[in-house]
C-alpha cells in the first residue's frame, strides 16, 4: 500500500493540471453544504441565545418578526409605536420590570463610517444584558451617552467626545435639531448587538424627538433680533429666531423640558422581565385580547418562525449541494475511466514489469482517495474560515 500510494502522488505531480482541476471541483463540492451547515448552526445558536435570554417583548401590533427583531437587534423599525403608559402599567402592577426602548435615530456618519443606531432606554437594560462601563462611567444626565466598544473602536470616539444624531429627514426643515451627545463611557464587549449600538436615556431621545427642549434665557439685555417685543415693564417675547437648544450642557440643563403627558410619550418597544412564572403568563394573558392596541411577544416562539424560513434555505441548498455532488462524481468518473484508457500502456509496462492487477488497481484508488482526501481538508479548512464571518454579514442581510 506504501508504494501504491508513493506512484500515486507522483503520477498526481506528473500531471499537475488535472489533478489541480479535480482537486478543486471536488473541493467546491464539499465545501458548500459543509460551509451552509456550520454558517446555519452558528447563527441558529447564536440568534436562540439572545432569543432565550429575552424574557417578553411588548409593542405595538404589527409584525411580530419586525418586532422581536427590532427590540432583540435595533433594527426593523416597527411601523407604529407605543407608549410609556405600557410601562407604567406593567411597572405599577409589580408583575415585573418594563424596560422602555425608543430606537428611531442614528449618530451622524463620518467620512467613510457609518452612523450608528442610538437606542434610549432605562438603566435597568445594563443590569438586564449584564452589560459593563469599560472606560469612563455610566451616564447620568440628559445629553450623555454610553458607546458601544465597536462603535468606539469603528468611530475613534473617547470619553468626553461628543457625537451628533443624524434627522431623519434632511430636507424637512422644520423637522428635528440634531442633538450633540456628550460621551461619557465606552462599554466592555459583550459580542452582541450592543456593541454596535449608542445608548442613551430614553428622554434623550424625546429631545431628539422633538418632545422636549430648551431655550435661550431672554432679557432685557438678549439680542433684540432674538425677540419679538420689548414692553416697557420689561417683558420679552421670543421671536422664531430662537432655536432649541442642540447641545445640553450644564449651564443649559436647567432649561430643557418636555411638553405633553409622559405616559403618551412614544416607545418603539419594551422589554419585559416577569417578577415569576406567574406573572409572565398573567402578562401575556392581558396583551391576549384582540381589543388590545399592543402585543406581547415571547422571543424564541418568534425566533422558532423565522428559522423555519432559514430551513427551507438550508434545505434548498442540501438539494443543490447533492445535485452538484452527483454531478462531479460523474465527471471525476468519466475521468478516472478517461485517463485508465490513456494510461493503459503505462499500465501493460507496469504488469510486465511485474506488478499484480491488485497493485494497479490500489495505485488508482490511490489517486481517487488523495484527491479526495485534499479536496475534504481544503474545503473544510475554507468553510472554517468562512464561519467566521459569514454569520455576522448573514445576520445583517436579513436584520
Amino acid at each position: 500500500m506504501k508504494n501504491a500510494l508513493y506512484l500515486a502522488w507522483k503520477s498526481l505531480l506528473w500531471h499537475r493540471g488535472r489533478s489541480l482541476t479535480i482537486l478543486l471541483s471536488l473541493a467546491i463540492t464539499i465545501w458548500l453544504p459543509v460551509t451552509v451547515r456550520l454558517v446555519l448552526d452558528q447563527f441558529r445558536r447564536e440568534i436562540s441565545l439572545r432569543a432565550n435570554a429575552t424574557p417578553l417583548i411588548l409593542g405595538a401590533k404589527g409584525s411580530r418578526i419586525d418586532l422581536a427583531l427590532h427590540a432583540m437587534y435595533f433594527s426593523a423599525t416597527p411601523p407604529a409605536d407605543t407608549t410609556m403608559a405600557e410601562v407604567e402599567s406593567i411597572n405599577d402592577s409589580s408583575l415585573g420590570i418594563a424596560i422602555p426602548l425608543h430606537v428611531r435615530y442614528r449618530t451622524q456618519s463620518r467620512p467613510g463610517i457609518d452612523g450608528a443606531m442610538i437606542v434610549g432606554t432605562a438603566p435597568e437594560y445594563f443590569e438586564f444584558r449584564k452589560l459593563e462601563v469599560a472606560d469612563g462611567r455610566m451616564m447620568t444626565l440628559l445629553g450623555e451617552c454610553l458607546v458601544g466598544c465597536n462603535v468606539a473602536a469603528r468611530m475613534k470616539v473617547r470619553p468626553d467626545d461628543s457625537l451628533l444624531s443624524a434627522p431623519r429627514n434632511a430636507f424637512n426643515l422644520a423637522g428635528d435639531y440634531p442633538l450633540k451627545m456628550n460621551v461619557v463611557g465606552i462599554l466592555a464587549p459583550s459580542h452582541s448587538p450592543d456593541d454596535d449600538a449608542v445608548f442613551t436615556d430614553v428622554r434623550t431621545t424625546w429631545v431628539i424627538d422633538g418632545i422636549g427642549h430648551g431655550h435661550q434665557e431672554l432679557n432685557t439685555q438678549t439680542d433684540p433680533q432674538l425677540l419679538l417685543k420689548n414692553a416697557d415693564n420689561d417683558t420679552v417675547i421670543a421671536s422664531a429666531a430662537v432655536l432649541p437648544y442642540t447641545e445640553i450642557t450644564a449651564a443649559n440643563i436647567d432649561s430643557f423640558h418636555f411638553h405633553g403627558d409622559p405616559a403618551t410619550f412614544p416607545l418603539t418597544a419594551i422589554i419585559v422581565v416577569p417578577a415569576s412564572k406567574k406573572a409572565r403568563t398573567q402578562i401575556l394573558g392581558r396583551y391576549a385580547s384582540s381589543q388590545s392596541t399592543s402585543q406581547c411577544l415571547k422571543p424564541p416562539d418568534v425566533i422558532d418562525e423565522l428559522l423555519s424560513i432559514v430551513f427551507r434555505i438550508e434545505q434548498l441548498a442540501w438539494v443543490c449541494s447533492f445535485a452538484a455532488g452527483i454531478v462531479t462524481l460523474l465527471l471525476l468518473g468519466l475521468v478516472v475511466n478517461l485517463s485508465m484508457r490513456l494510461r493503459a500502456a503505462e499500465m501493460l509496462t507496469m504488469f510486465r514489469l511485474g506488478c499484480s492487477r491488485r497493485t494497479i488497481a490500489m495505485l488508482h484508488v490511490s489517486e481517487i482517495a488523495i484527491l479526495l482526501l485534499s479536496a475534504s481538508v481544503i474545503a473544510a479548512g475554507a468553510a472554517l474560515v468562512m464561519r467566521q464571518f459569514s454569520a455576522d454579514v448573514l445576520q445583517s442581510q436579513l436584520f
